[in-house]
Parts: C-alpha cells; structure tokens; sequence
C-alpha cells in the first residue's frame, strides 16, 4: 500500500534518499549528491511536476539525452568537465543513479507508485579501455622519488608509490589509513572500502620494505593518521594527487591518467601471474565480477597478442608446398 500520493515533490524525496545513504562512504555520498542535484536542477529548469509522483519515464529518457548532447550542462561556467560531451559512461552512471532513486522510493519505502522508471533500459556505458602503467613508468616514478629534498618525503613517497602498485588500493583507501590498521606482524594492512566496508589487505616484500622505511623517518608525534605532510598534519587526497601528478613529470612519465592507473596496473599484474578472478574481486573490494571480468578480457587481449602465431612467416619457413600438397585449402 502506498502511504503517500502526489505530496511529496523530487526535492523532497532526493532530500530523504540522501539522508538514507549516509552509512556509505564520503565518496559515495557525494556521488550520489552530485547527480541527483543537477537531475533536480534540470527538473526544474525543463519546468516539470513538482510531484515526485507524476515524472515519467519520458521525463527520465529526456534527462539522459541531455546529459549525453549537451556540452554546457548544469548551467555552470568554468567547470571543465561540463563543458564537453559526457561519455557513454556518464550517461549510464546518471540513469543508474535516478532508477535508484525511484526503486527506492517506490518499493523499499512506498513513497510512490511503481511507475516503472527502474525498469527503464539504459545505453551501456561502453568504458574506455584499460591503461595500466607501464613496468617502465613505475619504475621510473619509484626512482624519481630519490630526488626530493628531505629523506622524510623521499621514503613517504615512495612507500605511497609502492603500496598503489602492489595492493591496487583506492586513493580514499589509502589516505584513510590509521597507524591502528597496520599489523606488521602478519604483514597487512586494514582499509575501509566503498560501502564502509572493511577489508585485509596483504603487504609483501617491497612494499612491506617501503614502509618500513617510511615509519623511521615519520614523526613519533604525529598523531593517529598514517601519511603526514611535512608539517605532520594528515595528507589530503588532493596532495597524494598532486605527488603523484608532480613524480610523473620529473620521471619523464608522459602518458595521461593518476592514481587509479596503479589499480590498473596491479589487477592486470595479479592476472597475468596466474592469479584467480574471485581472489583478485577480494583483494579490490569489488561487489561483483564486472570490473573483474574487464580486467580479465584485458589481459586475454594483451596474452592473445603476445602468443600471435604468424600462419605466413611458417609458410615461408617450412619449405616448398605446392597447392593441395598437405591437405589444407578451400573444401567444397
């Protein structure tokens, strides 16, 4: 039974969803912020019902086509990312977003009728291909971190380096990370993931070295949080970025992308080793095996290439053959 008809308006109930949301992390909470406000931005701008209830599907299709053509949206000056042509990606995220929206509204909380939005059939997001680092750009941005100018920033950083690369962590995951979470003993570390779900992740060899070095130079005083700046105060997201972006640039590593690229770069690794896909989606927090199973027809591509059998170069090297010689040719 429905408890409420045409008196509850879009403000409202995205007000109330992202109220229901607030047990995820930071990050998702402000992603699902950040697309239900410019859906109430555009609702109001195209002058739709103020009632939840009377937004068809119609409306929402009319939504994705804006977010998928326009190169101007949400009326914002200055900000670079809508001011071109959003990707199959974005349009996908946006429409998934809103039909969890309504899902929610209509059958877990029976705020609306099912009007069936959360049914409604969205373009695949068609992600762009994956690009790891290369073996040769890590280890020039791990060698570029020799050059700075205190030992304190020297090992901080190269122990940063050294952990995206051989654990695939999420930049938040990483910079969350407390002195508590560290077990030196069995050699892991503990992070929180999307969902606010916690996991174990193993520290190895270099890595485990990395750090190590770090902790002897890291102030004693410094309080609960693992990664410092020079003046012992937390390091932000922001800064790992930028030390990131700032390596790349002293190691000659010109090929585009941040953080996320180490993620790449380990989970193609794991693979290539002969490592399982179920291991791997543990091992990354993943929810399911989608991302997986890209990371899997990835590296399938990249082995496929590699084994390429040349039919031609054979030819040629296995002597004279004449037509029908070996039973090979057109059947008929």
């Amino acid at each position: 039974m429905v408890t409420q008809t045409k008196t509850i308006t879009l403000r409202r109930l995205i007000d109330a969803f992202l109220i229901s949301r607030q047990h995820l992390s930071p990050h998702t909470q402000g992603y699902y912020q950040n697309c239900l406000r410019n859906f109430e931005w555009y609702a109001k701008k195209s002058g739709w019902p103020e009632a939840a209830e009377d937004i068809t599907r119609e409306h929402i299709r009319e939504f994705l086509n804006y977010v998928a053509q326009s190169k101007k949206r949400w009326g914002l000056i200055g900000c670079t990312s809508s001011q071109r042509q959003a990707t199959p990606a974005t349009v996908n995220h946006y429409g998934r977003v809103v039909k969890r929206l309504f899902r929610w509204a209509s059958d877990e909380e029976e705020y609306l009728p099912d009007n069936g939005i959360w049914r409604l059939k969205l373009p695949p997001p068609h992600y762009r291909q994956i690009e790891p680092y290369s073996d040769g750009e890590v280890m020039a941005m791990l060698d570029a971190c020799e050059d700075e100018d205190s030992k304190f920033l020297s090992c901080r950083n190269k122990a940063i380096i050294a952990i995206f690369t051989d654990t695939g962590m999420r930049l938040s995951e990483l910079a969350g990370i407390k002195l508590g979470d560290l077990h030196s003993t069995l050699k892991q570390v503990r992070v929180m993931g999307k969902g606010s779900k916690m996991r174990i992740v193993p520290l190895q060899g270099e890595s485990m070295k990395a750090l190590n070095r770090y902790l002897m130079y890291r102030p004693r005083d410094g309080g609960e949080w693992l990664w410092l700046s020079e003046d012992s105060q937390p390091l932000q997201l922001r800064s790992i970025q930028s030390m990131v972006q700032r390596l790349k640039r002293r190691a000659g590593v010109r090929s585009g992308g941040g953080v996320h690229r180490f993620r790449h770069y380990f989970a193609t690794k794991y693979l290539e080793a002969g490592g399982n896909t179920s291991s791997l989606r543990l091992l990354l927090g993943h929810e399911s095996f989608a991302m997986v199973l890209h990371y899997t027809r990835m590296v399938s591509a990249q082995r496929a290439v590699d084994e390429h059998v040349s039919p031609l170069s054979h030819l040629y090297r296995g002597g004279n053959h004449k037509h029908g010689d070996d039973g090979w040719g057109w059947r008929y």
